[in-house]
């Protein structure tokens, strides 16, 4: 009976505790995506002074990036309670219910760990500085108040785990023959992790930094594979890591410095503003006119069908920058009209499933944004070096289905034939689009605007397209604005996290130790690029490619330099390995998303049709690797603004 009452008042604690918190973070994220277009058409307003007056906005700058720091903090907690912090379950989804809240119960202790640190570290940062008196350096704002905003953000997201906690250990006095014991025994390896440089400290043996290096990640991956969130994981990692090596004071003086400043950052603001690009024009229903448009153009050619999907994928990856998003809107318009016109199952999703992939190729690709934020090199030049092999790309994708299907008509029966007048018309309902990506990749080339302030139009040039759409309104307004500050939310932790981890593998000292040493190997830098990209391969099959990069990109990058190969070059070839890996068996998320549209087609028969276009790609990486012109020639050629940069 009192166990009873016990489980009883847990449940009810940590169901008191979400219905604080939910409608509290669901306020603050809906404040998050105000700021999200407020900025955009900040930044509009500020490039048609420039242009008209030359004349800017004072401190544009930094408004901008206080913008955005509120932004993301205060939507930390929504995206977690709406499941948006990306996490590898895919092992975890075969554990039974009694592991699965062993593994949650020592989650939510390591993630209340790691939020109250990272929240008395900003209450700290908010007391120092207005001891000090920190402003702004153009506008003078006190920076207290933005401190503090990030501390009551984090803090929150802890209260998330806090009330997880409670709720999965009422579940575990329900499962478990002895209760007691799941949860001392999780609580125990929970904390046992969390003070493990404490502990380790207290030893008489001092290992070194690439041992510790080399532990912790050792721990990061069997946290990631158990299914605890990447971005989670590398900010625990970058505090344990750098705990042990310099100690308490100093690891927390890099949390101070590096949290906030990591996400407060102009440069950061292109995320948003093309995310929120591509959700409105989601919304507003341009894939199926794109696809609508492609079968008129393509539909009477063998495998026509198919290759106007393809077409319109290519078309779709140039407003919405992201594989999935690409794959699902157009494989919900395109896959019924296959099948409905006989279309063999494999070829109709694999050619949908392969067609996403072009998302993140093709710019405006959130993949470029989160390598250039990382590598620090310039957004601008990696559109502009995706540009011509997406182009490629589409096109040898279009050749594969086309000789498929005329060796084998039954595969893509020719579909109905559209007249010349038809194909014009068809047009109609896609122009707007295709100005808007020449107003925003023409606008970077010629160095009118940066790739920031071309998110910036875009955003606004995608609301306007949308608002002249039936089908966009208010609760769709919403709907992109919500989607795209969550996944604003979870780049922004995985950046926090990165920073964290960097520290750390800085201190370390692995990433220059690797490079030193694969490039004193007496073998060709090919052969070590194939290995580096069978890596990527393989991390592609398990992962979404953000994490993916930023997981990555700090140790592996110094390598890919010290081996002469260019930074941007090699940008474009990352994303198409990565992209082959969300299509390669046994995972591809990109086969999950067709997989979850289509139904009643087994997994095996849509992999089967993967396999010509995943040849395609590796074709593709072959004719940049020994042209990387093909890459380079427009990042080459372009204009940036000057005194801002790209």
């Amino acid at each position: 009976m009192n166990s009873e009452r016990e489980v009883g008042s847990l449940d009810r604690f940590a169901d008191k505790l979400r219905s604080v918190i939910t409608p509290l973070s669901t306020f603050l994220v809906y404040v998050g995506a105000s700021l999200a277009i407020a900025m955009a058409l900040i930044v509009v307003i500020d490039i048609l002074l420039r242009v008209s007056f030359n004349r800017h906005l004072v401190g544009v700058l930094e408004l901008e990036t206080f913008m955005l720091a509120v932004l993301c903090f205060l939507s930390l907690a929504y995206t977690l309670i709406q499941g948006g912090h990306v996490s590898v379950d895919i092992f975890v989804s075969g554990f039974s219910e009694k592991r699965r809240l062993f593994l949650t119960g020592v989650f939510s202790l390591l993630g209340m760990f790691i939020f109250i640190i990272l929240s008395w570290q900003y209450i700290v940062r908010a007391k120092e500085a207005i001891h000090v008196g920190e402003t702004s350096e153009l506008l003078l704002w006190p920076k207290w108040p933005f401190f503090a905003l990030a501390a009551f953000g984090l803090a929150l997201v802890g209260f998330v785990f806090l009330g997880d906690f409670m709720k999965n250990h009422a579940k575990i006095r329900n499962v478990y023959t002895r209760p007691v014991w799941g949860t001392f025994v999780s609580a125990f390896i929970g904390l046992a992790i969390a003070f493990s440089p404490f502990l380790l400290r207290m030893s008489p043996v001092a290992l070194k930094p690439g041992i510790v290096g080399l532990i912790m990640v050792l721990l990061m991956m069997l946290l990631l594979f158990l299914g605890f969130p990447v971005a989670f994981t590398m900010t625990l990692v970058g505090i344990l890591g750098t705990w042990y090596l310099v100690g308490l004071d100093t690891c927390m003086g890099v949390i101070r410095m590096a949290v906030y400043d990591s996400v407060a950052d102009y440069f950061f603001c292109t995320v948003p503003f093309f995310v929120l690009m591509g959700f409105l024009c989601l919304k507003a229903g341009i894939g199926k006119n794109l696809f609508e448009t492609g079968l008129k153009w393509f539909g009477q050619m063998p495998g026509g069908l198919a290759v106007g999907t393809i077409a319109g994928c290519g078309a779709f990856a140039s407003i919405c920058g992201d594989s999935m998003a690409t794959a699902a809107t157009m494989g919900s318009v395109s896959i019924p009209e296959m099948k409905k016109h006989k279309y063999d199952d494999s070829l109709a999703t694999g050619s949908v499933a392969a067609g996403g992939t072009i998302g993140i190729l093709i710019p405006p690709s959130l993949g470029f944004i989160v390598y250039g934020i990382v590598t620090e090199e310039s957004v601008g030049k990696l559109f502009m070096a995706g540009f011509i092999p997406g182009i490629l790309l589409t096109m040898l994708f279009c050749v594969v289905v086309y000789i498929r299907c005329k060796l084998n008509p039954s595969l893509g029966p020719k579909g109905p034939k559209s007249s010349l007048k038809e194909k014009i018309v068809s047009i109609r309902n896609v122009w707007m689009v295709v100005v808007l990506f020449g107003l925003v990749i023409g606008g970077m080339y010629m160095g009118f605007f940066t790739s920031t302030e071309a998110g910036a139009v875009g955003a606004v040039g995608a609301l306007l397209i949308a608002m002249t759409s039936k089908e966009f309104n208010r609760r769709q307004f919403l709907d992109a604005l919500l989607s795209a500050t969550k996944i604003t939310a979870m780049v922004a932790a995985i950046l926090i996290g990165v920073t964290v981890l960097g520290y750390f593998i800085a201190l370390t000292e692995i990433p220059m130790q690797l490079a030193a040493f694969l490039t004193g190997l007496n073998v060709s830098r090919y052969v070590l690029l194939v290995l580096i990209l069978i890596l990527y391969v393989i991390l592609g099959m398990l992962m979404n490619i953000i994490p993916m990069i930023m997981l990555t990109l700090p140790i592996l990058f110094p390598t890919i330099v010290a081996l002469g190969f260019d930074p941007i070059w090699f940008g474009v070839i990352m994303v198409i390995v990565m992209e082959m890996g969300q299509i390669t068996p046994p995972v591809g998320i990109n086969v999950f998303v067709i997989a979850g549209i289509a139904r009643d087609v087994p997994m095996g028969t849509i992999f089967r049709g993967i396999w010509p276009f995943i040849l395609a790609e590796i074709v593709m990486i072959i004719i940049l690797t020994l042209f990387p012109g093909i890459a380079l020639y427009l990042p080459n050629r372009m204009q940036v603004l000057a005194g801002i940069g790209s």
